[in-house]
């Protein structure tokens, strides 16, 4: 599996990773029900932008999943992550996610944070084994917080 920087080239790719998921897959990962998939949405998600670090990962041609990083302050980042179907359980959010929090250490940052909804089971797996844990719960939402300074997380622990 290789993980690399998402480019606008990975147009096709992204798409084909959000066409493989489930109705309920997309609605954990937009917080709304999606059917269909707009190409200017598609397109925001590749493109090069100074407040976001993205990731995606394929399998030779196969693309597997995408992670996004969406800048909050200077210090702290929002998560975003979905993973195709016929890559569940493969360790594909696990890659992601530590590609995606290494970019965010070498620029500096503090935290990562991640709203999720209560049944969205497959991130909760995902957050625990990465050492997040819940801040806040309101409602049908969870909000997920990762320290990403050393000393903060052996804190915690």
């Amino acid at each position: 599996m290789l993980v690399r920087s998402i480019e606008p080239s990975d147009e096709d790719s992204y798409r084909a990773i959000l066409e493989s998921t489930s109705a309920e897959d997309r609605y954990c990962r937009f917080f709304h029900l999606v059917d269909h998939f707009d190409p200017d949405e598609v397109h925001r998600f590749v493109e090069t932008r100074a407040d976001t670090i993205g990731v995606i990962a394929h399998e030779g041609d196969v693309p597997l999943g995408a992670a996004h990083a969406v800048m909050l302050d200077d210090e702290s980042a929002e998560l975003a992550i979905v993973v195709a179907s016929h890559a569940r359980h493969l360790g594909v959010g696990t890659a992601l996610l530590d590609a995606l929090i290494a970019r965010l250490k070498e620029r500096g940052f503090h935290r990562l944070l991640a709203c999720a909804l209560r049944e969205n089971h497959a991130f909760e797996h995902l957050a625990k084994h990465a050492g997040f844990h819940v801040e806040l719960a309101e409602g049908a939402t969870f909000r997920w917080v990762l320290s990403l300074s050393p000393s903060e997380a052996s804190a915690g622990a």
